[in-house]
This record gives C-alpha cells, sequence and structure tokens, in this order.
C-alpha cells in the first residue's frame, strides 16, 4: 500500500515587474514575497495556506529562503498547489523597509507572517499588490527534469518552484518540520571593509545547502541573518535552525555560508564565503570550546583567493533528533573539515584538525520519488477488451457502447482511460503510448493481441480515446476467451526496449500496463505464469473490471504470495464500478506502483537513483500565465 510522502518547496522568481512607484523622483523596487495555498485534488477546492515566505526587499529576481512544507503526495491522487506572489507593504508592520530588510529571516516573519491573510483580503484591507498568481501540480513538477517548473505570472515575470523530498530520517510529528534542531550563532572577525568614502561595511550571512546534479551543483538558500550595521566584528542574532528545513536532516550535507555587505539598493556587494556543513558547524564549536581560551577556531572567509575575515561559531548546539550523529545517507555533497574547503581550524595555526576515518556508511533504502527526481520515466500501455463478454456496442448500457456526441457522456472504458492516463501521463516525456486489443476476431482468427490504431504509439491522452473509438471502425467480430497474456507478453517485451532506451542515456525507464476488462480471464494458469515472467522486467500490471460482472475469477490476482509464488508482486485489480470519482479511482489502480518500482531497482536489479536532474532556466517549460480571474479567488 502506498504511504503518503512529505516534500519540501523551494520558490524563486525572475523578471518580476516592479509595480512600485518613483517617491520624490526616487526610483524604487517592488518588495516580493510569497503566500502557497494547497487546493488539494482539484483545483476549484477552497485553499487553505500552508505557508508564506520571507521577504526580499529590492529584489525583481528574488530567491527566497524559507522552505515550505507539502504534506500528503501520493502518487495517482492530484495534489495542486498554488503560488501568490505580492509587493509587499512595510506601513502594514509599522516598520520601514529598512529596518525589515535588516532583520534576519526569522524576526522578519514574526513580522510579516499575518500579511497574506485570508481575513485580510475578504475584509479588503489587504496592502500588498499582486503581482501574479501560478496554480501548479505537484505530480507534474516531480515529473519534469530536476523536479523544477516554472509558470509566468499576470502581470510579468515567471515564478519556479522546485520539490525535493523530505529525508525520512527527518520527519516528525512537529508543525514546522523536523523534531531535530540547532541553536546557532556565528560571529566574524576582522572582515575586509567593502565600503568606500570612509564608510564602514553592514553584514549579513546567508546560508545554503547543496544539491548535486549531473551538470554542476546547485546551492539553495535556507536562512538569511540579520544585518550589524557598521561593524567589521559582526556578532549576528543567534537562532534556532530546524535541521528539516535547513539541510533535510542529513548534517553531513555540504552548506556554503556567504558574508554580505547589505546595500540599500538590494545590490549587496560580496565580502567572502566558505563550504562547511551542519556538522561541521557543531565540531568547530566543540573544538573551540576543548582550546579553553586557546587559539579560536573558525572557518577562513575567502573571495577570489584572498582571505576577507574569519567567521567563529558562537553556538551550534543540536537538540532532539538523533542526538547529532549526522545522518547514514552517503550523499555526494558531504563535506570533511579542512583548509582547503572552508573548514573549521585553530586561527593562529597552519595545520588542520587529522580526519576520522570514514565509518561504514549504511545505505538508506530509496523511494519513489527519489527515482522520478533522477530522471526515472513512468511509460504507459494499454490493452482493452474486445471479446464478446462486453456485449453488442450498438445497445445502450453495454460497456462499449459510445453516446451521441451532443450528450457529452463517456463509456466507462473512456472514463478509466481519462482518469489513469492523465495521471500517467504526466510522467512520460514523449507523450507516446502503444495501445492493444484483445478478444475481437479479424477474418475468423481469433487475435489476443493486436495494435490499436494506426500508429504503433498513440500521442497523448486524447490519441489513446481516437484509437480506441477507432478500432470500431475496422472489420473485428467481437470473440472469445478472454486472455491476458498475449498482451503481458508484448508489454514486458515494450518494457524491455524503453529500458535499454533509456540506459544508453544513463535514465531508467519503468512501464505500467492497464488492462480494461469485461470479463474473467480464462487461462488462470497461462496467465499467473506469465506474470511471473513478467515480474523479471521493469514492468506493472494494472487491471480495471469494466461492466457488472462479478469477476470473481480475477481473485488469483491479488492473491500473490511471496513464500509460494517465484517473482515479484506486479498486480493489482480493482473494479471501475466500486469508485464514484476519477480521484478514487487513480488512486486504487496506482497506489501499489512506487513500492513495485522501488523493489524492482533496489531489491532485485540493485539499481540505486541517479543524481537529480537539472535544467538551466532557459531550457525550462515556462507555462502561460493563468486566467487573470485566479488572483481573485486565490485565498477562497
Amino acid at each position: 500500500m502506498s504511504t503518503s510522502t512529505r516534500l519540501q518547496l523551494h520558490l524563486r522568481a525572475k523578471d518580476l515587474k516592479n509595480l512600485q512607484k518613483s517617491v520624490l523622483g526616487r526610483n524604487t523596487v517592488s518588495h516580493p514575497f510569497c503566500v502557497v495555498t494547497v487546493r488539494g485534488d482539484s483545483p476549484d477546492n477552497q485553499p487553505h495556506i500552508v505557508g508564506q515566505t520571507e521577504v526580499i526587499f529590492k529584489s525583481l529576481s528574488p530567491s527566497w529562503s524559507r522552505t515550505i512544507f507539502l504534506d500528503g503526495y501520493k502518487f495517482g491522487v492530484p495534489y495542486y498547489i498554488e503560488i501568490g506572489v505580492f509587493d509587499f507593504d512595510a506601513n502594514s508592520t509599522g516598520k520601514t523597509d529598512v529596518e525589515l530588510a535588516r532583520m534576519d529571516l526569522h524576526s522578519q516573519t514574526v513580522l510579516t507572517k499575518n500579511a497574506g491573510t485570508r481575513e485580510l483580503m475578504r475584509t479588503g484591507t489587504f496592502p500588498h499588490k499582486v503581482m501574479g498568481t501560478a496554480l501548479l501540480e505537484v505530480g507534474q513538477i516531480l515529473a519534469s527534469r530536476g523536479n523544477l517548473a516554472s509558470k509566468s505570472l499576470q502581470t510579468g515575470g515567471q515564478v519556479y518552484a522546485h520539490i525535493e523530498r523530505c529525508s525520512s530520517a527527518s520527519h516528525s510529528h512537529g508543525k514546522d518540520g523536523g523534531a531535530q534542531v540547532m541553536s546557532f550563532q556565528l560571529q566574524a572577525k576582522s572582515l575586509q571593509n567593502v565600503q568606500t568614502l570612509g564608510r564602514t561595511s553592514s553584514p549579513f550571512f546567508e546560508l545554503y545547502r547543496k544539491v548535486d546534479r549531473p551538470t554542476g551543483a546547485t546551492w539553495i538558500s535556507v536562512y538569511r541573518s540579520n544585518v550589524v550595521k557598521s561593524d567589521l566584528n559582526p556578532l549576528w542574532t543567534e537562532v534556532t535552525l530546524d535541521m528539516e528545513a535547513t539541510c533535510n536532516g542529513d548534517l553531513s550535507r555540504a552548506m556554503k555560508v556567504i558574508v554580505w555587505d547589505h546595500r540599500r539598493t538590494g545590490k549587496h556587494k560580496l565580502i567572502g564565503e566558505f563550504e562547511t556543513s551542519m556538522k561541521g558547524f557543531a565540531q568547530a564549536k566543540l573544538s573551540d570550546d576543548a582550546m579553553d581560551g586557546g587559539d579560536e577556531v573558525g572557518f577562513t572567509l575567502m573571495r577570489q583567493g584572498n582571505e576577507t575575515g574569519i567567521v567563529l561559531v558562537a553556538d551550534a548546539t543540536l537538540i532532539g533528533g538523533s542526538g547529532g550523529k549526522a545522518s547514514d545517507k552517503d550523499d555526494s555533497s558531504t563535506v570533511e573539515s579542512s583548509s582547503h574547503n572552508g573548514g573549521a581550524n585553530p586561527i593562529s595555526s597552519n595545520h588542520g584538525k587529522k580526519k576520522s576515518k570514514s565509518s561504514r556508511r549504511t545505505r538508506r533504502r530509496p523511494e519513489f520519488v527519489d527515482y522520478l527526481s533522477s530522471g526515472c520515466q513512468i511509460s504507459l500501455a494499454v490493452a482493452i477488451d474486445f471479446t464478446a463478454s462486453n456485449g453488442d456496442p450498438r445497445q445502450p448500457g453495454t460497456p462499449h457502447y459510445f453516446h451521441p456526441s451532443d450528450s457529452k457522456e463517456w463509456n466507462d472504458y473512456e472514463k478509466a482511460i481519462f482518469a489513469v492516463g492523465s495521471i500517467l501521463a504526466k510522467y512520460d516525456s514523449d507523450q507516446k503510448f502503444p495501445i492493444w486489443g484483445f478478444g475481437a476476431k479479424y477474418r475468423d482468427v481469433v487475435r489476443h493481441c493486436f495494435q490499436c490504431g494506426t500508429e504503433v504509439e498513440v500521442e497523448g491522452v486524447q490519441g489513446i480515446m481516437d484509437a480506441y473509438r477507432g478500432v470500431f471502425r475496422t472489420p473485428l467480430t467481437m470473440s472469445f476467451p478472454t486472455r491476458f497474456d498475449a498482451v503481458i507478453e508484448t508489454a514486458a517485451a515494450y518494457a524491455r526496449h524503453e529500458q535499454e532506451v533509456a540506459e544508453q542515456e544513463g535514465k531508467l525507464s519503468y512501464t505500467i500496463l492497464l488492462i480494461l476488462t469485461a470479463g474473467n480471464v480464462e487461462n488462470v494458469r497461462e496467465t499467473k505464469q506469465q506474470l511471473m515472467e513478467a515480474s523479471e522486467d521493469p514492468l506493472s500490471v494494472v487491471i480495471v473490471g469494466i461492466g457488472e460482472a462479478d469477476f470473481a475469477g480475477m481473485q488469483f490476482l491479488d492473491d500473490f504470495d511471496p513464500a509460494t509464488d517465484s517473482g515479484r508482486d506486479i498486480t493489482k485489480f480493482v473494479r471501475f464500478t466500486d469508485y464514484r470519482s476519477f480521484n478514487s479511482l487513480t488512486e486504487a489502480v496506482l497506489d501499489e506502483i512506487p513500492d513495485q518500482l522501488v523493489s524492482y531497482y533496489y531489491d532485485i536489479k540493485n539499481i540505486l537513483p541517479g543524481a537529480t536532474e537539472t535544467e538551466a532556466d532557459d531550457a525550462v517549460n515556462v507555462e502561460d500565465a493563468d486566467d487573470e480571474t485566479r488572483t481573485f479567488t486565490f485565498l477562497g
């Protein structure tokens, strides 16, 4: 049974329209922030707010640090989110934009967290200008290269949404993320002054986490400190960092600190940077405490090969969770302390600490989303029952009866094709699907697997519909018996071919065969044998019973016993009439697919997910903006 998955959403935007007007002849720039709502399984459901980012002042291409958590994603169930981007009105907080911009992420959030409430919109007192909204479907984001999707906003510019699975080790029952937190505080000494004309730099820092991808590392901002005005030896505000939001529960994950000189224009100037990990911060603090008044242990800031200051760890105390132990996850983002990569070192010494011997890592079992994130393609193949058990398709009430076009009604075959096809099509990059029929007689010969349509693969869900309807324009005779073994064998060969093609590009491909039938299978022994053989291929078989048959003969499909049956369980059977909505049907049909896919690649083939894919901004498909009416219904 598939379980729900907790996800992290990271947001940024590009080329937003400046909604600010010049004041006293001085040009000003918008202060964007995001509010995220969940609409659930329909874009028209009542929204509920799940998170809000911080405000990025004076920026039209912001990258927000605050992580938004999405609970309850399940493969096969639509999950709609809507992102609203607004230009923040600082007057609503009683503070100036300069004061708010100098606050750390958490302090600013306390003052701005009520900025996007439904009550403000309903009472007509919402002070912030709407920059645009974007409706997105989580499954579609996960199916996109690099788990990255983009959409244009109504007033201009685009919003980018990136999703990452929460580490299972960092799950908690808390409202805002993982139970493990770190009391965190940094200070700096002898920073290089990058100001001119006798002024002194006003430093702040940003904390980033690393995401390794085939085209290089990407750094995602997860925290922004307060600004310490005109001070080259700043002590930044102490903060409690949620480890799930900060490093996704992996304390050895590579992190980067960048120290900036704050500029009121929003064009901050780099002072220096270094790399370490959350574990590295904790070890630096312990090493510093062990010095007991001796040499301080810190990190050297670098800019263009030159030292620009020292960052010390005033506090890095882990609280709760695993008690401060680094994750067992084998992640190429791991950084060990060394003077070359920004590890903590005694400031007055030329020698770093000795590296400890690497402990044997325990490989974490991957999850379905991990394979999606690394570019695993989900291919769909459809097999349709044309046996005489369907009755006369010209008679109303029979499974294959086509309603008049002006009635806008579908038969149950069409409904099942649309429901399941619409979900799985999101995960198939080329949108091409093979469609087969079985049980029809051509030229007095019963065909147990034949091509539907004029093409080997049809394009899109509409192509499946057209190929299905087109069969009744051919000289077929609906016949007997009902047999699945031939289409299962054909689907297994197709799955092997798709995997071989994917391997040439360093990817994976997994095929789902959807069989739609109105009768009980008549060759149970041969069908079971064919399923056992197909279990060695990257294939799952889902069978939907159409019509009013009792389908008692299908029980064997769900009676897989690993103790007596060879191979793996790859089959699921459901009755169409047991489900009253498309969403409940697709959830039931597809709920075992994630476990079956992971079982094949991890347990059978010992294949781990590859690195997360990525796309440059100019290669990401930017969807057209939603209708402007959605901005009026954003918060319901």
